[in-house]
């Protein structure tokens, strides 16, 4: 469906698209479900989810800023959260804008999952506004309310400017029929990764505020992912398009210029949704392994198979989130391994890492190194 909208005062007129190339869309779309469906299966414990989630949350509050320009990583921004960042030459306004996002995103994470596709509204919208841009020094910027003055988009850089419609009167009334187009019958019934994708891409064209736009429409895209129950990928696509932002401004500019067909940035976004999922299921995987792997260990310690000690070895290491793999030296006078092995003879040593190479409990490469085998068990 295209929707043209005659404008009072701006040139031209403003088209609503959602036609795409169906042969390169639907291919995406189809794996970008596909995946998003087994991960939805997959068993999360609870101790895992209290470990993935404040870090895709941290990861994706600095993503987004950082495309605005904010300095704070994300280990910067879980320190500022956690009360624990000093002054160190970031501004206070850097610092307000990922307390602000980090604000948005958890009101996100409290909406319930719904059956149906959300009905979003203005008031939706200008709440994240608010959530973005409260208490910050943006020049003439009102939280929640509408432009009334032209802003221009983008760089030659990266495809060209953009000039959105540039009086309230045209900003109104496009913030009024895109939310009629979003929620019609047509739209209502896309995947919720073409309606979020839609929804991010045409609100940054009609830019109806002075500051913050980018991040809201962010915001509004994982705002609908979240609502459809979509898991990860809200907040993981903010990162995706951090890093690769060249590409990410190029498929609005490539959008623009097609003018009535959105394939460029729905291809852009669904390879993002697809990576984002793709890093999760391996993510997830590991997890189950490493959890099999620990009821594997104990069924060995319980036939005798391995010695305790080699069984506290094995635990040492699936304890161990980096993975570093580890000499023989190291086995033996390097923390936390010489706890186990200090007092005892190399030649124990050798044995005990003998002994779990045989049970292929371990791996060993080309200098020597060791690491846990995640895979041990599959035979």
């Amino acid at each position: 469906m295209i929707k043209e909208v005659p404008l009072f005062k701006s040139p031209g007129r403003f088209v609503f698209c959602d036609q795409y190339d169906k042969h390169r869309i639907e291919k995406l779309l189809v794996e970008a479900i596909t995946l998003s469906e087994a991960i939805h299966d997959l068993p999360i414990l609870p101790k895992w989810s209290s470990q993935i989630d404040p870090e895709l949350l941290y990861s994706s509050v600095a993503g987004t800023a950082a495309i605005e320009g904010n300095a704070l990583n994300a280990e910067k921004v879980r320190a500022l959260d956690e009360g624990k960042i000093a002054d160190d030459g970031h501004t206070a306004k850097d610092r307000l804008e990922i307390t602000n996002l980090i604000s948005a995103y958890r009101a996100i994470d409290t909406l319930p999952e719904k059956p149906i596709p959300l009905i979003f509204s203005q008031k939706h919208i200008k709440e994240l506004h608010k959530h973005v841009t409260s208490d910050l020094p943006y020049k003439d910027n009102i939280p929640g309310a509408y432009r009334n003055e032209e802003v221009m988009v983008g760089d030659k850089a990266h495809g060209g400017i953009y000039k959105p419609p540039k009086i309230f009167e045209d900003v109104q009334k496009l913030m009024d029929e895109f939310i009629e187009w979003m929620n019609s019958d047509d739209l209502i019934n896309e995947h919720v990764f073409i309606r979020a994708a839609l929804a991010h891409y045409h609100f940054s064209l009609i830019h109806p505020f002075l500051d913050g736009n980018r991040r809201v429409a962010r915001l509004l895209e994982a705002l609908l992912l979240q609502s459809a129950g979509i898991r990860y990928v809200p907040k993981m696509l903010s990162h995706y398009y951090y890093r690769h932002v060249d590409d990410y401004y190029r498929a609005f500019s490539d959008t623009i210029r097609a003018k009535k067909e959105v394939t460029p940035f729905l291809e852009f976004n669904l390879r993002g949704v697809i990576e984002s999922l793709q890093q999760m299921k391996t993510r997830i995987a590991i997890l189950i392994r490493m959890l099999v792997m620990r009821e594997h260990i104990h069924i060995l310690s319980s036939k005798k198979s391995i010695s305790k000690r080699q069984g506290d070895l094995l635990t040492l290491l699936l304890d161990d989130a980096s993975g570093k793999p580890f000499t023989l030296q190291e086995l033996r006078h390097s923390m936390p391994y010489s706890l186990l092995y200090q007092k005892v003879s190399e030649m124990t040593a050798r044995r005990d890492l003998k002994n779990l190479l045989e049970k292929k409990m371990l791996t060993t490469d080309t200098k020597g190194r060791f690491a846990l085998n995640l895979h041990g068990f599959d035979s």
